[in-house]
């Protein structure tokens, strides 16, 4: 398939349980739960532990209504806000929030989080503490001011798991948006990125999306540019033979972001 037919994550409505799928069956393929939920998640828990990550207000940019990452960082910080760039995602996420019986069942990605697993009611008020600090906002790439007139503050910390390359149809796109989470976020805090080098395809249902090929050169100097200083990178070499995604490896980085630009 031609890269040109791919659709757009931000632009094309799916299935946000095809999403959820890939994040919440461990079963469904295990290498590819590992490399992209296990891998990050274990980095994201050893950072948090460290002290450094933590704060008032964490505010999210990641693909789906995914959250296991929010349920690795919820206890460090006091305010989520997770940034919708659809209304079907913010939908899902609000069903969720609400209990409402067609909701996601996350109880099977306990196997992330040893202290919780075989626990239901330590995995119940865990759930219920990110439910309590989360806000759904939609976010606008398209404008120059993806957050105009929400009144958002900066923000202690700010993750994004795998959305910045799917919503950036090409580098110059990628440099921007990037710069566009940066003035979330305030002088001193984290980010938290995670992402696939050298990326073929994505799916989502029986669906090809785009995603950007990006390599480590290119995302250093763009985290450099955008006012970051990196603090952390780990990257995992994929050994996925899922239909479902095709790449080279999983990265996460840790940048400090130490000027405005």
């Amino acid at each position: 398939m031609d890269s040109c037919s791919f659709k757009y994550y931000h632009e094309h409505e799916y299935d946000p349980n095809d999403v959820q799928n890939i994040f919440a069956v461990p079963d469904a393929d295990k290498i590819l739960h590992e490399e992209i939920v296990k891998f990050p998640l274990k980095i994201l828990q050893s950072l948090v532990s460290s002290g450094k990550i933590a704060g008032k207000t964490l505010i999210d940019f990641s693909t789906g209504p995914i959250i296991p990452h929010l349920l690795a960082i919820c206890d460090y910080f006091s305010d989520i806000i997770v940034l919708e760039p659809n209304d079907f995602c913010m939908r899902e996420m609000e069903k969720w929030q609400n209990g409402e019986e067609e909701s996601w069942d996350w109880s099977n990605i306990s196997d992330c989080f040893p202290e919780l697993e075989g626990d239901r009611d330590k995995w119940i008020k865990k759930e219920e503490t990110l439910k309590s600090k989360i806000k759904n906002v939609i976010f606008d790439l398209s404008k120059d001011d993806p957050s105009e007139s929400l009144a958002l503050s900066k923000a202690d910390s700010l993750t994004s798991f795998y959305l910045l390359g799917q919503t950036s149809k090409d580098k110059e796109a990628y440099r921007k948006n990037l710069r566009k989470l940066s003035s979330r976020l305030r002088l001193g805090g984290h980010l938290i990125l995670t992402g696939t080098f050298n990326v073929k395809h994505f799916s989502i249902g029986e669906e090809k999306y785009h995603s950007l090929n990006i390599d480590k050169d290119f995302l250093r100097k763009s985290l450099e540019d955008a006012g970051f200083n990196i603090e952390m990178f780990e990257t995992l070499d994929s050994k996925v033979t899922s239909h479902l995604a095709k790449y080279d490896q999983i990265f996460v980085a840790c940048a400090q972001k130490v000027k405005e630009v």
